[in-house]
């Protein structure tokens, strides 16, 4: 602006030059100095000589001259009102744009007032010179606006309308209005976030903390609050090292400013104080997070309670300790082996024994401990536990170190975990050379024994069979000597009876001796076959029913197990003599019952004979019940045979017979049935 200002001061001035040098002749003296040309050129431009005023140029009525007048003060007026305006709200509104066009047109209105005004004093001052100054001025400012709003239009033609604006502006609000929902539902997640960032903390078993770069802790979890009793006023910064124990706490902190100043992650173990005194330990663990520069920015840490892992820990090394201790104490060799049996341990018996270092037998299958004989032997029992059974058990030779073969009983057990390839054997070599030498000696000696055995059996046999015909013969002589000789002696009769009842006597022993042979003869048995037990016991009823002094009631019950599975000539023979048994020895002051009955006892099953006869006294007898000639009644006449056979039967069918009886009260017989 100041230099268009200057350029139309200079314009004037040579405007002036030129008006001066028509209007006055310039005098023939020197050049005047510039102060003196500008003074006189203001003198000559208010200077009204030659000009008349308007009122006096043509014919000016006084209502067309004062409108004339009063319209240019008026336009005058107003002119010199909008520039000020424009002024006053160019400052309030600094960021108006292009605030020179509002400049230049302030300029250009304020100008065209003032010829307005010029025109309004010419009716009375002809100061046409003046006017015609200020009207130059006017142009010049005119050109120069028109200049500027060329320049500014298009720029001003790419402002928004007020309509534009308002849409915009509309726009602009309803995407802030979408951006502030997604802030608002943004702070609503970090809320929820947040909420459940401290519901998972404080859940967590461990107690967790976060800490500055510096190391400077700013946030616990509640559990750290619950555990300690402390506060987050007594906990912030490095308040946490007051529930540190005294001589932990320098270790510690020394190894915490060592990460912080690494940035590395840090871990360790040390007491922390609880709320009641007790210290308890815990592992530590904290890691840092970094930004994009690899810078850190924060630290997350834990702690975890260890003190039962400690604990158990230290149980599992005294365990490991007195395992190891126990091991090396036992008299057996000790071994374990991988899923596929090679060997992975040997305790120092094993190396002794043999005479092999540990670290030769390592990764060598542990039936190279085997003479190699019985390395084929044990090869399908192995196989077969490891696939199946998981325990395998055998007597083998092991050598001994100085070349020497001893018998071993082996076993070993495996231990399954998870994943098959990780199954452990352990496994006990344990010396029983001389119990296999005498096992060896007894069974040749039980050979030997059941060879004689064999022998004696067919020995009472053969005597039986071949006394029993003589007996017999001798009693059919008595007989007949009883029948056809008469004897004066008196005691005749006596004697005569004395020697028909040892007759009877020698006959019924050497009977009993032929069942006691056949009873032990067990290849001489027959098959096991169902045996319906109503019939059999009633058949039984029938033959031992008036064996006795009274007669008896029975009661049969066999709806739990109506039939069993036996030989059936052997089950009637214990039956027989249980049943007779409790026929003959009945009390004779009280009327005999006798209950025959099946139950279930647990998985077995059990044929019941019960009585209330004369019973026994088995804290005497318990030990000789079942044997051979062994009688506790003797008024009643009998071989003591019975219940030995009864008892060897049920023994040889692979039941058991057990015995309850009172003296005076009764006997009751249990046949505890083999399975079938």
């Amino acid at each position: 602006m100041k230099h268009r200002f200057w350029i139309l001061v200079a314009a004037v001035l040579l405007t002036n030059i030129g008006w001066t040098q028509t209007l006055v002749p310039a005098p023939p003296v020197a050049t005047p100095s510039v102060s003196d040309q500008v003074a006189e050129f203001f003198t000559q431009l208010l200077d009204p000589a030659g000009f008349p005023a308007r009122w006096h140029c043509g014919h000016w009525t006084s209502f067309h001259g004062w409108l004339y007048i009063l319209s240019d003060l008026l336009i005058w007026a107003a002119y010199f009102t909008i520039p000020f305006l424009l002024i006053n709200f160019i400052r309030q509104r600094r960021d108006v744009p292009f605030d020179r066009v509002f400049w230049m047109f302030g300029l250009f209105i304020f100008a065209c007032g003032a010829t307005h005004l010029l025109d309004a004093l010419i009716f009375w001052v002809p100061v046409y010179r003046l006017s015609g100054l200020v009207r130059l001025i006017t142009a010049v400012a005119s050109w120069g606006t028109v200049w500027a709003l060329i320049v500014v239009l298009p720029k001003a033609l790419l402002l928004r309308t007020p309509t534009e604006l308002e849409g915009m502006v509309r726009a602009r609000t309803a995407e802030l209005a979408a951006a502030n929902q997604q802030l608002q539902e943004v702070a609503a997640q970090l809320l929820r976030r947040n909420a459940e960032f401290t519901t998972l903390a404080n859940a967590m078993p461990q107690l967790a903390w976060m800490a500055e770069p510096d190391g400077h802790l700013f946030w616990y979890n509640q559990r750290w609050y619950d555990y300690t009793g402390t506060t987050l006023e007594q906990m912030q910064g490095w308040g946490w090292e007051k529930v540190h124990q005294v001589g932990h706490l320098g270790p510690v902190t020394e190894r915490w400013n060592k990460h912080l100043a690494a940035g590395q992650p840090w871990e360790d173990t040390f007491p922390l104080r609880r709320h009641d005194g007790e210290y308890r330990w815990f592992l530590s663990r904290a890691v840092p997070e970094r930004n994009e520069q690899g810078e850190v920015t924060r630290w997350f840490g834990t702690n975890t309670d260890v003190t039962d892992m400690r604990q158990l820990q230290e149980q599992v090394q005294r365990s490991e300790t007195q395992y190891r201790v126990l091991m090396e104490s036992i008299p057996q060799l000790i071994w374990t082996a991988n899923s596929v049996g090679e060997l992975n341990y040997c305790d120092e018996r094993t190396v002794t024994y043999t005479g092999v270092a540990a670290a030769a037998w390592l990764g060598r299958p542990w039936q190279h401990l085997l003479h190699p004989d019985d390395q084929v032997t044990a090869a399908a029992p192995w196989q077969q536990a490891r696939h199946t059974t998981g325990f395998f058990e055998g007597e083998y030779r092991l050598r001994r170190a100085g070349g020497e073969y001893r018998w071993f009983l082996v076993q070993a057990r495996r231990l399954d975990h998870a994943a098959p390839s990780a199954a452990q054997w352990f496994g006990t070599c344990t010396d029983i050379h001389e119990q296999h030498n005498l096992r060896e000696a007894l069974q040749v000696q039980n050979t030997e024994l059941a060879r004689t055995n064999r022998d004696l059996d067919t020995f009472v046999y053969a005597a039986s069979h071949d006394l029993k015909q003589p007996v017999q013969n001798l009693s059919g002589l008595f007989g007949e000597l009883q029948r056809t000789a008469t004897f004066a002696d008196p005691e005749a009769d006596h004697m005569l009876g004395m020697v028909d009842d040892s007759l009877g006597q020698l006959l019924g022993t050497i009977e009993s001796l032929a069942e006691v042979v056949r009873v032990q003869r067990p290849a001489e048995q027959l098959p096991p076959e169902p045996v319906e037990l109503q019939p059999l016991v009633e058949e039984v009823i029938r033959l031992v029913q008036n064996l006795g002094p009274t007669t008896p009631s029975w009661e049969l019950d066999f709806a739990t197990l109506p039939a069993v599975m036996f030989v059936r000539p052997n089950l009637r023979s214990v039956l027989y003599n249980l049943l007779s048994n409790a026929v003959k020895y009945g009390d004779p002051h009280r009327p005999l019952h006798i209950s025959v009955r099946t139950e279930r006892q647990g998985e077995a099953s059990a044929l019941i004979v019960q009585d209330n006869g004369l019973g026994l006294d088995l804290t005497r007898h318990s030990q000789e019940l079942f044997q051979l000639f062994r009688r506790f009644h003797n008024h009643m006449p009998g071989s003591g045979v019975g219940l030995y056979l009864a008892h060897r039967i049920v023994e040889q069918a692979g039941g058991r017979l057990e015995v309850e009886s009172k003296e005076g009260h009764g006997s009751t017989f249990r046949i505890l049935l083999p399975a079938s």
